[in-house]
């Protein structure tokens, strides 16, 4: 019975040894896309806009960019909250970790005095996270 119990306990101590060295620290992707909206700077022949992503998720990302609503003065109802049924501005590279870019070649603040806007990713699953919002006043 002693010989059965040291051999059963050798066998454990084993296999608790392999196990140990067959597992190592794994990178988990993060399941959430995190993405912040930063600052444009805007002019009358383009506007950078620029997306920080923190986490990429699980899911592949099919699109991202910067949704907007703008407004002239005066005009009642803003939409302080644009969504991709809003206007859109597509970035045309793969969203990275770290500050994304992307100059969009158009005026669009075209004389419009209220301009709210926040960076969007559609996930391959048709869900689509977005980020704060921002909004930028011309005076």
């Amino acid at each position: 019975m002693k010989n059965v119990s040291i051999k059963f306990y050798a066998f454990l101590f084993c296999s608790v040894m392999l196990l140990s060295a067959c597992t190592k620290d794994h990178d988990v992707p993060s399941p959430v896309v995190d993405i912040r909206t930063l600052t444009f700077q805007p002019s009358t022949l383009s506007t950078v806009f620029k997306i920080q992503a923190n986490a990429l998720g699980d899911k592949p990302i099919t699109e991202h960019g910067v949704v907007y609503t703008a407004y002239f003065r005066g005009v009642g109802n803003h939409n302080l909250e644009p969504t991709i049924n809003d206007n859109k501005v597509v970035f045309d590279t793969d969203l990275a970790v770290g500050v994304n870019e992307f100059t969009y070649l158009k005026d669009i603040i075209a004389g419009r005095t209220f301009f709210h806007y926040r960076a969007y990713a559609i996930l391959n699953d048709n869900s689509v996270v977005y980020a704060n919002r921002l909004s930028h006043t011309i005076e």
